[in-house]
Order: C-alpha cells, then structure tokens, then sequence
C-alpha cells in the first residue's frame, strides 16, 4: 500500500510538471515545438542544474535560436537535428570555398602554362628576332613565375587550414553522435542506445546469449532533490555514475533511462550471478555519502531497488523488459529497497491495473 502511494504521487508530480511545462511556454511565448517541451520539461524536473539555469536566463519570447543554442549546448536528444544541419552547412560553406580556391588555382596555372607556351613558340618560329625582345618575355615569365609561386603557397596554406576546419566538423559531428546516445549529468549511456542494445540482445529473434537485464530504481534520490535541490540531486548522480561503471564488467551495459531510474546489462551470467552482482551494486551505493548544502557535518545515504530478467527466459527485448519491470514492482510494492529476480510467479501475481512500459 506505501508502493501505491509512493507511485501515486509520482505520477501526480509529473503530471503537475507537464502542467507546468505548457502553462510556462505559453508565458513566454514559446512555440508548441517537440524539441521545446523536452527542453523545458528537462529544465523544470531540475534533474539538470546547468540546463534550468540557462533556460531561466533566456527571459520572456526567446527567440527560438536561442532556445536552440541552449538544447544543443546540453545534448539534448530532440536538439540534434538542429546541430546536425548547422555542421552541413558549415561543411557546405567550407567546400565551396575549396571548390573556388581550386578553380581559382586551376585558372592561374592555365594562364601561366599558356604563358609559357607563347614563349616557347616564340623560341620555336622566331629565332633571329631581338635578345631584347626575348629579355622582355623572359622577365614576363620570370614574374609569372614568381606570381605562381606565391600563389601556390597561398593555396596550400589555405587548404591546410581548410583541412584543419574539415577535421573539426568531423569532431563536431562525433561530438553530436555520442551526445545522442549519453546522458548530460551522468555520461552514461541514454535510454536511446539502452533501447539500442536491448534489441541487440534479439537480432536474430532469439536471445544472443545468457544475459540479464537490471532495471534499478535509486530510493530516496527523488526526495533528496525535493528537500534539498536539483543540485544536491545532480551531485548524487554524478557519484552513482563512477560506481555503477566500475561494478560492472567491460562487456556491460550501463544507462541512465530516466531520472531516477538506471538499466544494466550483464553478460554471461545465471539468475544467481546476476543477483549478487545487483546486491554488490546496491551495498557500493548505500556506502556513498551524500553531503547536504550547508551542512559540513551532515549526509545521507541513497539504496536501490532491482528488478532482474533474464535473456533466456524471455521471448523478445519487450518481454524482457515487462519481465525485469514486474520484478522492480513487486520489490517497490513490497517496501523495498531489494533485489528480485523475475519468475513465473511474479508474473501471474501482475494486476491488470499495472501496465508495463515498453522499452
């Protein structure tokens, strides 16, 4: 009954920040776009001190480039797009430029080489005309020459740059790839690349191996933002995100897929090992310290609640997402924190009123 509680009013506090996240854009003036709600949506869930700080700078009718500079300075997911069409036409800008600095170059060679085909000619049909004439047409080449030169070294400097330029683009967007697939607070992978390699478990339609999935909610981190802040929230986070790397192997999978919730994919493991690997994480988690802002001397503990399926036993990425999801439930329902492996009789204890996300 506490569970139903606890999961009764988160819903209600998020449908209070959905509320709030229309009623604010509408305030300001902020175009009804997709990418939009998420930035605000991010910013008043105060998961993201950084973020809420800047959108509560941007003032009254931002323009919606503003709106961009800042979804795209945070990585976040529906901003992408946006960051992606600016790196091609800056690669389009700098292109061009290599296409007319080219036919530029080439224009001047052709001028030299007919230059010289003049002189040459002049060599062949001529033999008997005046040595002050040819002086003439040999300082005309000589400065062509000398012209040449200089612009060929011009060139090439500008193509080194222009490389240089391309390379950075090319940084840009491997920048933009991996802020896809990470999480701004943590560094973890996102639900994007968790949704990514939980279906890599299944490419052929049954699973790759003896896996588990660890769907983990962290207690108390929730509470912890309301009584103290976003920021004292964010600074847990990023303390979790060094441990839950480092409990893991180098072949798993860690992601952060929501604000307080966390995945984890272990390789080659029994029900057994995936259990003690759960217990091993929780008992690293209940040993960070959380200090509390202005309070040197006083800090809080933060636990985990996991719900374990595994790979073998389920028939698709979305059934084995159901399955670890029913385990977390009956945890949470049962007062939690705790660790639980899915099993048939979860399953048939699942209440029609529950129902499972898909992943």
């Amino acid at each position: 009954m506490a569970d139903k509680f606890r999961q009764d009013g988160h819903q209600a506090q998020n449908a209070a920040v959905l509320l709030k996240v229309a009623q604010t854009m509408a305030k300001l003036g902020i175009a009804p776009f997709p990418r939009n709600y998420e930035l605000f949506y991010d910013a008043l869930c105060g998961q993201n001190a950084a973020l809420t700080r800047d959108v509560a700078s941007l003032g009254p009718e931002p323009a919606q480039s503003r709106l961009d500079e800042v979804g795209i300075k945070h990585h976040l997911p529906g901003f992408a797009a946006i960051a992606t069409e600016n790196i091609r036409a800056d690669a389009a800008q700098t292109i061009s430029a290599i296409n007319h600095g080219l036919n530029n170059s080439i224009a001047k060679k052709e001028a030299f080489a007919a230059l010289l085909r003049h002189f040459i000619d002049r060599l062949e049909t001529d033999p008997v005309a005046g040595m002050s004439e040819f002086a003439d047409d040999a300082g005309r080449l000589r400065d062509a020459v000398t012209a040449f030169e200089r612009e060929e070294r011009a060139f090439a400097i500008s193509m080194r740059e222009t490389v240089a330029q391309l390379g950075g683009i090319g940084s840009d967007i491997e920048i933009m790839r991996k802020a896809s697939i990470r999480d701004p607070v943590t560094g973890l992978a996102n639900r994007i690349a968790f949704s990514a390699k939980l279906a890599a478990l299944y490419d052929d339609g049954n699973a790759a191996g003896p896996a588990a999935l660890a769907l983990v909610t962290v207690e108390g981190l929730r509470d912890l933002g309301e009584s103290h802040g976003a920021a004292t929230a964010e600074k847990a986070l990023k303390k979790l995100a060094p441990v839950f790397r480092k409990s893991v192997k180098k072949n798993d999978f860690v992601a952060r897929i929501g604000a307080n919730e966390f995945a984890f994919v272990f390789h080659d493991v029994s029900a057994d090992n995936a259990d003690a690997i759960a217990q091993r994480i929780r008992a690293s988690v209940e040993a960070v310290e959380i200090t509390l802002p202005n309070r040197t001397f006083t800090s809080e503990t933060l636990s985990l609640s996991t719900g374990i399926a595994m790979a073998l036993t389920a028939s698709s990425s979305t059934d084995l997402f159901t399955q670890a999801e029913l385990a977390l439930h009956a945890v949470r329902a049962g007062g939690g924190p705790g660790v639980l492996v899915f099993s048939a009789a979860i399953g048939s204890r699942a209440t029609k009123t529950y129902s499972p996300h898909a992943a």
